[in-house]
């Protein structure tokens, strides 16, 4: 008996001194498996031409983000990306990037420094939650009409950790692109496809009469004071939140000082449980970009309180959202729900 406890107690302490070991790893490492990817908005397309994210402490030294393609996957959306393999590396404290817009027939080119520590926090802290399954596997790089560029770590959740502004560069379309055009016409009839393979008639009457927003992809970064609320009989003490800004994140509850105080991107997707008849049900909300950004520019100026009521329905299809503050109220029209 006595050796069987000593035993115990030895894998005990063993078991402990790993765990502190490898909070200590988590706390000190700055190398890491990451990958690169990229990011455009969905209705306008956009194209890296060259890019690198530079390893800090590096002239030039980096790993490349992904080039070339006709990107419109989306705002925070991750298409493609190129991997570290098992080797880990450092982390980036610069991005060099030059990329072509196809709305404006527009290269931009940009350098920027970016907040080191707070990626490398980032990165720790997902270790250090989960060493199998980090938080964070990827650092994604979005371009935008404007010049627009923002920069997440990506995984498990999403965060934006960076956000400027490139500027224009005239490029020899051909030199940039890698192709032999033999006259401005055969280029515009190029660039024309382009857009013609990528986007639908209706995208492409809306881009010809509305043009591009522009400053839009930094109106995505307001922050408001939000909470989501139901109707009686419902609630949920869970949330997944996608956010117009690219960013998404878990969200146990919505009821401490700190979550009822923090100050949060527009939402664009929410998804929750609650109870109906008896059984848990799953709802997964799709809002309208516009009618959301409208909704929350018009009650939540001047740091309001804004509410988003949900009053489930079976059919998913029939459920009703409100969004409200201390003097009025808007109810959405355009949101959408998979039964």
């Amino acid at each position: 008996m006595m050796h069987k406890k000593i035993w115990q107690n030895s894998i005990t302490t063993f078991l402990l001194f790993m765990t502190g070991c490898t909070n200590a790893m988590s706390k000190s490492t700055t190398k890491f498996e990451w990958e690169a990817t990229e990011s455009a908005p969905k209705h306008y397309p956009m194209e890296i031409i060259k890019g690198t994210l530079i390893f800090q402490g590096e002239a030039e030294k980096g790993l490349y983000i992904p080039s070339g393609g006709t990107l419109t996957a989306g705002w925070g959306r991750a298409i493609s990306a190129h991997s570290s393999g098992d080797n880990p590396l450092p982390l980036p404290d610069r991005l060099k990037i030059i990329f072509f817009s196809y709305g404006e027939k527009q290269f931009y080119k940009g350098e920027f420094e970016l907040p080191y520590e707070k990626i490398l926090t980032l990165f720790r802290e997902g270790v250090a939650a989960n060493k199998e399954n980090p938080t964070y596997r990827r650092i994604m790089v979005g371009v935008a009409p404007g010049g627009a560029v923002a920069v997440w770590v990506k995984g498990v959740q999403t965060t934006e950790v960076f956000f400027g502004e490139a500027q224009k560069v005239v490029l020899n379309p051909g030199v940039a692109f890698g192709l032999p055009f033999e006259s401005e016409e055969q280029k515009d009839a190029y660039l024309a496809k382009q857009l013609v393979n990528v986007l639908n008639q209706e995208e492409l009457d809306s881009l010809k009469k509305d043009g591009i927003p522009f400053g839009l992809w930094s109106r995505y970064r307001n922050l408001y004071q939000w909470i989501p609320t139901f109707t009686d009989g419902h609630s949920s003490e869970q949330y997944s939140v996608i956010s117009i800004n690219g960013e998404n994140k878990r969200v146990n509850s919505f009821t401490n000082k700190e979550e009822l105080n923090e100050m949060r991107p527009v939402p664009i997707n929410i998804g929750f449980h609650t109870m109906m008849n008896g059984e848990k049900y799953v709802y997964i909300v799709n809002f309208d970009e516009v009618e959301m950004m409208e909704a929350f520019e018009k009650l939540g100026a001047n740091r309001q309180m804004v509410r988003i009521e949900f009053d489930p329905q079976l059919p998913r299809s029939h459920t009703k959202i409100r969004l409200y503050n201390d003097k009025e109220s808007i109810e959405l029209k355009k949101f959408k729900i998979k039964d």
